[in-house]
């Protein structure tokens, strides 16, 4: 598949997510989205108030998503949706890291549970949900339980990754950080087999166009933003090889 600057623009989410970006990077990658015409930017929730109100107050129509409970997943099913509730006034989409410790202890109930309730807070808040599965800290058999528990809830998306795995414990799982082709596949034949709505968000390690297309793909999905996202730091390099 073959798309233009413009279409793969706007199926992307510009993101910075370096614990140490200042305001003046993030401001930098507003403008950028703006001039660029991405669907969304993807930032830490720090700067999602101040964000919001430039995007507003240069007219744009720029989507403001925050990750929660990023990069580990570690909080506690209540603490998330607090998270949620707290943030829900000054974005627009959340991104939520999966509860790994959940998973690969095989809690596969707690782990549905969280899911369910977090899907129905981010709702009740008129908010996207996108569940990052961090696919390089699990074995194939929790992907399969993972992604299925995702694709039957009602979320809006599943997410490949952080882009913050440890490449040393990925390997010992024989898994490379980051979005790749094999995962996509999997998440959309779960999502094909049990008719599931849910869209697809590739992130992690994404350097080029060719490697965005590849993804895009394999999730058989159209270039809808409403359907598929590309989670980049590297926007504007991933343009500029777009026909």
């Amino acid at each position: 598949m073959n798309l233009t600057s413009n279409q793969v623009a706007g199926l992307i989410d510009h993101s910075s997510l370096k614990g140490y970006a200042t305001w003046e990077n993030i401001r930098k990658l507003l403008d950028e989205a703006m001039e660029l015409h991405t669907y969304s930017v993807c930032i830490e929730p720090i700067f999602a108030s101040k964000a919001g109100d430039y995007l507003r107050d240069h007219g744009s129509h720029v989507k403001v998503d925050i990750t929660l409970d990023f990069p580990l997943g570690a909080y506690t099913t209540e603490a998330r949706k607090k998270l949620i509730e707290m943030y829900s006034g000054i974005c627009d989409e959340v991104d939520l890291v999966i509860q790994t410790g959940y998973v690969r202890s095989g809690m596969f109930s707690e782990v549905e549970h969280d899911v369910n309730s977090l899907v129905d807070a981010a709702h009740s808040h008129d908010l996207e949900i996108k569940f990052i599965t961090e696919d390089a800290y699990t074995t194939a058999e929790e992907k399969k339980r993972l992604y299925e528990i995702i694709c039957r809830s009602r979320a809006d998306f599943i997410k490949t990754s952080t882009g913050f795995a440890e490449v040393e414990f990925a390997g010992t799982l024989g898994n490379k950080p980051g979005a790749t082709v094999e995962n996509v596949k999997l998440m959309a034949e779960t999502a094909k087999r049990l008719n599931s709505p849910i869209g697809i968000k590739v992130a992690g390690g994404i350097k080029s166009y060719a490697e965005a297309m590849n993804l895009l793909e394999a999730s058989g999905m159209p270039p809808d933003p409403k359907r598929f996202r590309l989670g980049v730091s590297r926007t504007r390099q991933i343009l500029s090889e777009a026909p």
